[in-house]
């Protein structure tokens, strides 16, 4: 009788370090597929056909700047689609613009881009070309007009946030027909200013204001007939100084007369 024959072998299995291989490979695979994908997106978005910027609103007064040349512009600093377009090009661009005091674009779901300018307001005429706006921000416009109907002021350009601080102080202080038509701010810190009367008033470097409430109370007292004075220097301690057109005989009487007041036991 033959014997049985016991076979024996090893049980086949995977082990943990194929398993590891696996799970490594599997990762590795999503992502790669994941950077594929993204790298087309990418491309696609890159495509100016794929999702364009179709129109462009432009929100603004425009009173001195021109549609065309921000069409322009605009036109020129536009690259890649809705998602791509470089917004802070465009803004610059616009920016640079003598004219443009701000600027403002966003974009506006699935296709439209919206740009607000907001343009300088001129309060001054600023030395021989150049414009104040209403903030104190000096630009220098390629002037279509002289604008003669705002103030003329001469100071140095550092000095342009204190200067406009300092007319609307004068302003303020000033009544009546005492229009500050001119300022000006020289090298030593002094103060001239001129009304639209013609009248130069000198308040010098210190104590501005208290000087020009002395100089507005002579003023005052020539309601009426300010056109007769030519100059009134409020650079003294105890009262003014005035110089009469030459024509105005009355004028020099009335002068003599205020000068034996105290001006400055009135302010």
């Amino acid at each position: 009788m033959a014997a049985k024959r016991k076979t024996t072998g090893k049980k086949q299995g995977v082990s943990r370090g194929d398993v590891l291989w696996m799970r490594s490979g599997g990762t590795l695979l999503l992502v790669a597929v994941i950077a594929v994908a993204a790298y087309w997106i990418h491309q696609k978005i890159q495509d100016p056909s794929l999702m364009p910027v179709k129109s462009v609103v432009l929100d603004g007064s425009f009173e001195h700047v021109k549609r065309s040349e921000l069409e322009s512009i605009i036109s020129g600093a536009m690259s890649g689609g809705f998602f791509l377009l470089d917004v802070s090009r465009i803004q610059a661009a616009l920016k640079r613009l003598e004219w443009v005091s701000a600027v403002t674009v966003r974009r506006v779901w699935p296709d439209v881009l919206v740009i607000k300018i907001e343009e300088h307001v001129p309060f001054a005429r600023w030395g021989a070309a150049k414009l104040m706006s209403q903030q104190g921000e000096l630009f220098a416009p390629q002037l279509e007009e002289s604008f003669p109907g705002l103030p003329q002021i001469d100071a140095e350009a550092q000095f342009a946030e204190d200067v406009l601080q300092r007319f609307r102080q004068f302003s303020e202080l000033l009544h009546g027909d005492a229009v500050v038509a001119r300022l000006r701010r020289n090298t030593r810190s002094g103060w001239t200013l001129w009304l639209a009367s013609g009248v130069r008033v000198e308040l010098g470097n210190s104590r501005v204001m208290e000087r020009l409430a002395r100089a507005s109370l002579l003023l005052k007292h020539f309601a009426g007939e300010v056109a007769m004075l030519d100059v009134i220097d409020a650079r003294y301690s105890g009262g003014v100084a005035v110089s009469m057109r030459q024509h105005d005989i009355k004028a020099n009487d009335k002068a003599n007369e205020l000068k034996k007041e105290s001006i400055e036991s009135q302010v």
